[in-house]
């Protein structure tokens, strides 16, 4: 078979990094370029990009899972901690503080939106739903942040988890969602709940950047014959993107440009590229150079 006709490769119009991690990133380059004495510390990764954290762990920084896991500050001493995107719990920064660290804080402000909504609406004895993956560390941040209240708290995936929570009529019910998922599951969510209760009140916690980036995707690839999607396999925005990529043509998750492989793109007339919200400008650049010489490759291997 002879190409005849180079694809054309197009980047979704919303892709890769959004204000939140640009933002956290500026601050974890200040901290390292500033002159100090001593470490600066990330508690958890930075981001949800493999690469990225690589690159800053090379320039000095240190990261760290738990709290439990920083050194003490010793008298005279001055020790930095940044706070990750998806934040953290009140306690955490507090012990922070008994150890003597100064904290940097790089909580997303959009992540703060459902920290907040979820302790009004448990102080106003509400039965707080919250749509998103227990383990993820947003969710943590917002759980820690109803501590010591006595609220009933549950954490479902979506509205097919609905039944698991056993709502009656007379439940008091505040939703909210993690930042990161999709509009059309929380408004099924909503949906579902309304049918089991008389009260609902219900928050839009998820981010613009997450939505204009799942519009985006979705229109390009019900014009592509494949899409590759760039970003953290750990990252659930760059996850979602894949799967609705998916729904419409064939789709590859990558996290760089080593994973590409040249057979992907033979016989296709048009490749999209996009990129989950932690993914930089310079990683989606790697990949379209690197598609490009795959498809020279090509050119050069048929002709």
């Amino acid at each position: 078979m002879i190409a005849t006709e180079r694809p054309i490769i197009e980047i979704a119009r919303s892709a890769g990094w959004c204000f939140g991690v640009e933002r956290i990133v500026e601050i974890a380059e200040k901290l390292l370029n500033e002159t100090h004495d001593g470490p600066v510390y990330c508690l958890g990764e930075l981001i949800h990009n493999p690469q990225e954290v690589a690159r800053l762990r090379a320039k000095g920084m240190i990261f760290v899972k738990s709290h439990e896991e920083l050194p003490p500050v010793e008298p005279g001493q001055k020790r930095k901690v940044l706070i990750r995107a998806h934040g953290v719990a009140p306690a955490v920064k507090r012990a922070l503080q008994q150890k003597g660290y100064e904290i940097y804080d790089g909580t997303c402000p959009l992540v703060t939106i459902p920290q907040k909504f979820a302790r009004e609406l448990a102080e106003q004895g509400y039965r707080v739903v919250i749509m998103g993956h227990i383990e993820h560390p947003e969710i943590q941040g917002i759980l820690g942040h109803l501590e010591g209240l006595n609220a009933r708290v549950d954490v479902i995936t979506g509205p097919e988890e609905v039944e698991k929570l056993e709502l009656k009529a007379s439940d008091r019910v505040g939703l909210i969602s993690q930042t990161t998922h999709p509009y059309e599951k929380f408004a099924q969510l909503i949906g579902r709940v309304l049918e089991h209760c008389l009260e609902v009140r219900a928050y839009n916690t998820i981010c613009q950047a997450t939505f204009e980036r799942q519009e985006a995707i979705r229109e390009l690839a019900q014009r592509c014959d494949v899409v590759i999607v760039i970003g953290g396999r750990n990252s659930s925005n760059t996850c979602r993107l894949a799967e609705i990529a998916q729904e419409h043509t064939t789709c590859y998750h990558i996290e760089d440009a080593s994973e590409l492989k040249g057979e992907w793109f033979w016989g296709k007339k048009r490749i999209g590229i996009s990129a989950g919200a932690s993914t930089p400008t310079w990683a989606i650049v790697a990949v379209q150079s690197a598609i490009e010489q795959l498809i020279s490759k090509s050119f050069q291997a048929s002709g």
